[in-house]
């Protein structure tokens, strides 16, 4: 569930099936809740582009990489006719993260100026001064050794 986009009517569903299963009878006795909802969904709160965001070296990450975004991250990556239900649903979830998301600098060497949301204020979080045709692209050609 954590990469199709489902509706929530749905999730809905699964979650009554899943605690009436969990809460049922058997030989009279009923059965026990281990854990809160709460917990139980904290795992896919993340979801799918998430993880390919943050761990882009599992298997899987990998694998989708290779074949949807060879050459860009996740976050770069446009729909292309003939993608798969499923590719569809991670790349809405990943634009779902790019309305969120902000940079954290660190030594700023991948963090694109012009492009990357890492400005603290702002609707886009980019700089609004216009770009001209300077040579600094990274955030790390602002600083002064």
């Amino acid at each position: 569930m954590s990469c199709f986009d489902l509706t929530k009517g749905m999730c809905d569903d699964v979650s009554m099936i899943i605690a009436r299963y969990c809460s049922s009878q058997q030989d009279k006795i009923n059965k026990i809740h281990w854990l809160g909802w709460e917990k139980l969904y904290k795992i896919k709160e993340k979801g799918q582009a998430w993880r390919l965001l943050a761990t882009p070296d599992t298997l899987c990450g990998k694998v989708l990489k290779a074949k949807y975004f060879p050459n860009s991250d996740i976050l770069h990556c446009l729909p292309r006719r003939g993608i798969s239900y499923m590719w569809r649903s991670i790349l809405r979830g990943a634009q779902l993260l790019k309305e969120g998301l902000i940079w954290r600098i660190g030594n700023g060497e991948k963090v694109k100026i012009w492009e990357d949301p890492w400005l603290p204020r702002g609707s886009t979080r980019k700089p609004v001064t216009p770009r001209r045709s300077g040579l600094l692209t990274r955030v790390n050609d602002l600083n002064d050794p």
